[in-house]
């Protein structure tokens, strides 16, 4: 996901942060005020939208990395592997300068009992509104 999605977006659209070497580890940290006004993606864009968000508000100079070394994640399907690159791809347009409508339809086609079908799942695109907007229970 990070070389065939993240990076190229990163690249393309914002270069500054081509230097930003896992940009989705799932390992970060950040101050519980930056993370109680972000919106949050539900699914796989969290980590992009936020270091998205922290960058345009805040600048390159809000951001650090450190090198925890290598992980091992467990390996998903090129199916689910597509979904969550299509959500990536809806977190990063709607942080765009001049997004488009985030969301729709991933179309794929599946092999079943040697035969060729097409099966179409929603590309999530919801997010939760930031944390200091909601009343506490």
């Amino acid at each position: 996901m990070t070389e065939l999605v993240a990076r190229p977006l990163l690249s393309l659209w914002w270069p500054e942060l081509a230097g930003v070497v896992q940009p989705l580890a799932g390992e970060w940290a950040a101050r519980r005020g930056l993370l109680e006004s972000l919106t949050i993606p539900v699914g796989y864009g969290v980590e992009l939208s936020t270091l998205l968000d922290t960058f345009t508000r805040y600048g390159l100079g809000a951001l650090a990395q450190v090198d925890l070394g290598s992980r091992a994640h467990r390996h998903q399907g090129d199916h689910d592997l597509a979904l969550m690159a299509a959500e990536l791809m809806a977190v990063a347009e709607a942080r765009r300068d001049h997004p488009g409508i985030p969301g729709g339809e991933l179309h794929q086609f599946v092999r079943e009992g040697g035969q060729v079908r097409p099966r179409s799942r929603p590309i999530p695109s919801h997010e939760r509104p930031p944390i200091v907007t909601v009343k506490a229970a």
